[in-house]
């Protein structure tokens, strides 16, 4: 375990500190002070909600106020009562889900799908009666998806197309196109008119001026490759990305500048970041949920690590009560008519669908 910190301002222009993390073996090592740290309450495994059902699933949404977690399951969304972990019912008559996101009015869902492979839309559901009540069409596949409170407006990112789709949330109409320098991954917005999305392939995370309707700014985020998962903490302007290199890095929302950087996981999954509680949860896919807890912007302190279960590397956290929502299924080999590829992948198993919940 590395338990120094090293402040790198004169060693490089782009790196201003370096941040360390552990994560067991799998290292992804945190700054700890040299007084012992406070002793919070251990995190655990709650409960379990086994959903069934079959097909596979994308980011988790929740809305607090309601009790309701929103799971995107290929053809349909599947709304839980958070309160006992019972379905409470589905959003249908979707062909390909990719991503949901929630109006802060407590009215509709906005959810891409796509149809025939590469033509996409955003599908608009009532969510007092899990209807459909709109459809808008996209550039080609859309994945990642944000509502951006302060314009009312929908950002559809378009895999295919490596363009975001803005969308009025009041009219449902298409406000603009946005291009971008690279295919889009992971989206966020701060909640005050800056939209953020990783770049995966060149390394960089791309500011979107909302009012502007344009890039304002593409970073590099060196030594990151490959961004993926993506938190924010937009009262102390920082990102949080996971990277395929087994990185995490911390980035100024103001200036772009990576001011952490440490180990991080294989196969590390979503990553949120729970301001209220100062606390940064990470899953990984091989069923390990790592919990860090922020002592100031530079030094992080791992909490613990939470066993769940393999494949549990979707997440979502309900930030008031520092509760996180994973899912996962069992998985066997694909006996269907699919190609050499897809037939040794590891396919879910209908009916093991399930919600792992860890809090303390």
């Amino acid at each position: 375990m590395i338990n120094s910190f090293q402040n790198t301002q004169n060693l490089s222009s782009k790196i201003l500190y370096s941040l360390v993390f552990t994560l067991g073996l799998s290292l992804f090592t945190s700054l700890l002070h040299a007084a012992s740290p406070k002793v919070l309450p251990q995190f655990h495994v709650q409960d379990q909600w086994n959903l069934g059902g079959k097909g596979g699933w994308g980011f988790l949404v929740l809305d607090t106020p309601a009790n309701r977690l929103y799971i995107p399951r290929t053809d349909r969304v599947m709304v839980v009562d958070t309160g006992t972990g019972k379905l409470l019912g589905e959003v249908g008559g979707m062909k390909n889900i990719r991503e949901i996101a929630l109006d802060d009015s407590g009215k509709y869902g906005y959810v891409t799908d796509l149809t025939d492979g590469s033509a996409g839309f955003v599908r608009v559901f009532d969510r007092s009666n899990l209807n459909v009540v709109a459809s808008v069409p996209t550039g080609a596949v859309p994945n990642a998806i944000v509502f951006d409170p302060s314009s009312k407006s929908i950002f559809a990112f378009n895999s295919h197309s490596h363009t975001a789709t803005m969308i009025d949330a009041t009219t449902n109409q298409l406000t603009a196109t946005i291009p971008l320098a690279g295919r889009p991954g992971s989206a966020i917005s701060d909640g005050a008119g800056a939209i953020f999305v990783t770049l995966p392939a060149s390394g960089e995370i791309a500011r979107i001026d909302v009012a502007a309707k344009k890039v304002s700014a593409t970073w590099q985020l060196t030594p990151c490759t490959g961004p993926n998962g993506l938190a924010i903490d937009s009262v102390r302007h920082q990102l949080f990305t996971t990277c395929e290199d087994h990185k995490l890095v911390s980035v100024s929302t103001d200036s772009g500048e990576v001011v952490a950087v440490g180990d991080a996981p294989q196969n590390a999954g979503d990553i949120d970041f729970d301001a209220q509680h100062n606390l940064l949860f990470v899953a990984d896919a091989t069923g390990t949920l790592s919990i860090f807890r922020r002592d100031s912007l530079l030094k992080y302190s791992r909490v613990q690590e939470v066993k769940t279960q393999p494949g549990a590397r979707t997440m979502v956290v309900d930030h008031k009560i520092a509760k996180a929502y994973l899912v996962t299924s069992k998985f066997g080999q694909n006996t269907g008519t699919v190609s050499e590829e897809l037939q040794y992948r590891p396919t879910p198993i209908p009916g093991t669908f399930s919600v792992i919940i860890v809090g303390r």
